[in-house]
């Protein structure tokens, strides 16, 4: 069976996530600890103790990719999983840089600091907002977007769920227009304009800082969220740089991993179950499992010894 790991973005996130892992296996503690050293700030109580700094963006990113890394890392060394490639929604394509051996555990975690510092001091200068969309197709959404302007679909989910981002004034607009022909409409609790070039300034460092970072090769495929295609290690930079701004094209994401790598089965790495709802949405016969906590390793572990019988 041909496996793809894909690792989930922010949103995500609860309290508690990881902490069984945690607990559990000490190379998962030395990984937490060496990303709070990196980070500035103390990661195992954000994740498992009651605050309200985990909903922050500059601390979301952080927590959510060293949970996905260190779920990750526990599958790797307990059962050996040895994916065909790998995708991220979002924030999750850094935890798929990581597990692809692009980028050293020191290094993605640098990277992550620096992106959810600038993302958030994006979203405290411009007045952004985001909205999911449900029941509307994206060709009648992308002409109302484009007719009012400073707005864009940010977030290409599924056939029936998309995300619209940009100035405020501009979603309010089109919430009102499509407010009688879409299923339903909900504001979403973020702090910007994600995915639309209000994210600009914060792209632009990215880009400054991984051109001054090494980085390998994939040991295997890694499908870009800005192209939705197998991402080109040559056009790094530019490529980290664009998935700031543009679109998260999941749909086609997903799609191209069944068309390329006739992937079978997709494993979620990370807090919650969402990109499993979606990729059963956009793909009903393929299956779906989420490693979300020991309990779900276990089931994994299981199911590879059927598989290998």
């Amino acid at each position: 069976m041909k496996k793809a790991l894909v690792f989930a973005g922010q949103g995500a996130q609860y309290i508690g996530m990881g902490k069984d892992f945690y607990e559990k296996f000490d190379y998962v503690k030395s990984m937490y600890d060496e990303a709070s050293k990196i980070l500035g700030f103390d990661v195992p109580s954000i994740c498992f103790e009651d605050n309200d700094q985990l909903s922050q963006t500059k601390y979301t990113q952080p927590c959510i990719l060293v949970t996905s890394i260190a779920i990750y890392e526990v599958l790797k060394r307990e059962i050996g999983l040895n994916p065909i490639c790998v995708a991220g929604f979002s924030l999750g394509e850094y935890s798929a840089l990581y597990a692809s051996g692009i980028f050293s555990f020191q290094n993605i975690i640098t990277l992550i600091k620096y992106r959810a510092m600038y993302m958030d001091e994006c979203a405290n200068q411009t007045k952004g907002k985001m909205a999911a969309v449900i029941g509307l197709d994206q060709i009648t959404l992308e002409s109302i977007c484009n007719e009012v302007g400073e707005v864009q679909i940010a977030n290409y989910n599924s056939p029936t769920q998309l995300v619209i981002s940009g100035n405020s004034e501009s979603v309010d607009k089109v919430m009102q227009k499509i407010k009688g022909i879409a299923k339903r409409v909900i504001p979403l609790n973020v702090s910007g304009a994600f995915h639309t070039p209000l994210m600009e300034k914060a792209a632009n460092k990215i880009y400054e800082l991984v051109n001054k970072m090494p980085y390998n090769n994939p040991t295997f495929p890694i499908i870009a969220n800005y192209t939705g295609k197998t991402l080109d290690i040559n056009n790094l930079p530019e490529i980290m740089k664009k998935q700031i701004t543009s679109s998260v094209q999941w749909i086609k994401t997903v799609e191209y991993m069944i068309d390329s790598f006739h992937i079978d089965e997709f494993v979620e790495i990370g807090p919650g179950k969402v990109l499993s709802g979606l990729i059963k949405k956009i793909a009903p016969n393929k299956k779906t499992i989420s490693i979300n906590n020991v309990e779900d390793l276990q089931s994994l572990r299981r199911n590879e010894n059927e598989f290998r019988k």
